[in-house]
């Protein structure tokens, strides 16, 4: 066996066994095959030190997420759906922030009449060509990204956030590179944070439950009302205000929606809230672990004290909230029946 074969089998252990038993040696074979260049030596060089392609690698992960889901155990099923509402609640809120933003950069482009002026520096010039505007216009394709999801068209979905993912990865780079930006931890925690949610949405299979399209269409508005124009608002009319940096807003949307989860949950015993409770754990799982990642980027800023504060505010205020529904989640876990109940996103 070649080292590119141990390596790509070593891959396939993400897969459950069931099915790496009835199809491991297919993919594999089907794998050195196309690793076969034509030239001997090319092809010894490879199955010495070659390695499974970064898009091997992601199909083999996104398969590994739908066939662990799609497993019929109860608790599989209650995963799954917590997985499928953890995914549309980050694309809600990234759709509601995209709305933001483009008030936002009308304001700092001058185009909002009736509004205060916009700081000196946070005034924006023009692009320079069509391309820098699409280029900008990226991270605004978490808007349709949604909606497609919402409406079950999964691939377009993948497809289209991709392209709200890749131009501001590479942006970031260049400009640290080149240093026109100091090197920080932000941005890339955010571009990981956007890469899962990508894989997360394998989870939606096309013989998987249907998303309730009524309510999950009816919320971005909704979240646009309440969340994206309150945020507009503070930064026209409250610059005091601005020390919320995307961190910080995951950390708050997060504390608040597991608050009005557990008052339903408690006031109601709703059925069903299982799903709900280990979405809203695996959302506080990563907005502290943003939060605390991203720390390091205050060191050098003047208002390092009292963004530290706020930070540890947050990171305390989710834990208030996320251990307690972390616990009643697995408590609840453990009690799931021998036969999965229907619970639809």
């Amino acid at each position: 066996m070649s080292r590119l074969e141990e390596r790509y089998r070593r891959l396939l252990r993400l897969l459950p066994a069931a099915y790496r038993q009835e199809w491991e040696d297919d993919m594999v074979a089907a794998f050195l095959e196309s690793m076969d260049t034509g030239d001997p030596e090319t092809t010894a060089y490879l199955a010495d030190y070659g390695r499974p392609s970064l898009s091997e690698a992601a199909s083999i992960v996104a398969l590994a997420v739908r066939l662990r889901l799609a497993e019929a155990s109860p608790r599989s099923y209650a995963w799954g759906q917590a997985v499928r509402l953890a995914t549309l609640m980050a694309m809600l809120t990234h759709a509601v922030m995209v709305t933001a933003s483009v008030a936002v950069a009308l304001w700092y482009s001058g185009k909002l009449t009736g509004l205060p002026a916009p700081p000196s520096d946070l005034a924006l010039s023009a692009p320079s060509s069509i391309w820098n505007t699409t280029w900008n216009l990226a991270g605004y394709a978490w808007l349709p990204a949604y909606l497609a999801l919402v409406l079950g068209y999964r691939r377009v979905a993948q497809a289209v956030a991709l392209f709200a993912v890749v131009p501001p990865a590479i942006t970031t780079a260049v400009a640290q590179v080149a240093g026109e930006v100091p090197l920080s931890v932000s941005p890339w925690a955010m571009r990981l944070v956007d890469v899962l949610l990508l894989l997360a949405m394998a989870a939606f299979r096309h013989d998987g439950p249907p998303v309730s399209r009524r309510p999950w269409l009816l919320a971005l508005p909704t979240g646009i009302i309440l969340v994206a124009l309150p945020l507009f608002a503070v930064q026209a009319f409250a610059p005091a205000l601005r020390l919320l940096d995307w961190p910080g807003l995951w950390c708050v949307a997060v504390t608040v929606a597991m608050l009005v989860h557990l008052t339903v949950r408690v006031t109601r015993q709703r059925a069903g809230t299982l799903p709900w409770s280990l979405a809203f754990t695996l959302l506080a799982a990563t907005a502290l672990a943003l939060r605390t990642v991203t720390l390091p980027d205050y060191q050098g800023q003047a208002q390092r004290t009292t963004l530290t504060t706020i930070a540890s505010v947050e990171i305390v205020a989710v834990l208030t909230v996320g251990v307690p529904l972390a616990v009643l989640a697995i408590r609840a876990l453990r009690q799931v029946p021998s036969t999965p109940g229907q619970v639809s996103a």
